[in-house]
């Protein structure tokens, strides 16, 4: 069975001079093929993530090699402070700086006993803002 690998094309802004590459409103560049679904990313971060490595070297560490397993970067793990229920820590990972960035949520429960990989939502876009804003500066280092 053959698929077909063409780039399915995305409109982009103009780029300035014959060579240079689209940049979206993120300041990121982007090659204009379309990325894998969001939840397939999930999946495979979540994946990734073992409970052991957890118990044995924290979350944070935990959620960094996973990161790495899947090509994304570990970006930060903070406290949950109530913005999701039943969870006592979040990390946020890049999944892929395509596209204006792609970003996963890794969430350590409330226990410590489970985590689970989501896509932002209303209360935790503010995280996603502020991790492009890192990713941005990053770039620039």
């Amino acid at each position: 069975m053959t698929t077909d690998s063409t780039p399915v094309p995305v409109s982009t802004p103009p780029a300035s001079g014959p060579s240079a590459a689209p940049v979206s409103d993120t300041g990121f560049e982007f090659d204009g093929e379309s990325p894998a679904p969001m939840q397939l990313d999930l999946v495979e971060l979540d994946l990734a993530l073992d409970l052991n490595d957890i118990a044995e070297h924290g979350f944070g560490q935990a959620v960094r090699q996973a990161a790495r397993t899947v090509g994304g970067e570990f970006l930060f793990d903070l406290p949950a402070s109530g913005l999701i229920e039943n969870a006592q820590r979040i990390a946020l990972v890049c999944l892929s700086r395509d596209n204006g960035g792609r970003f996963g949520l890794v969430l350590l429960s409330a226990d410590g006993d489970r985590v689970r990989t989501v896509e932002a939502d209303e209360d935790t876009m503010g995280l996603v803002h502020f991790a492009r804003a890192f990713v941005a500066v990053l770039e620039k280092l």
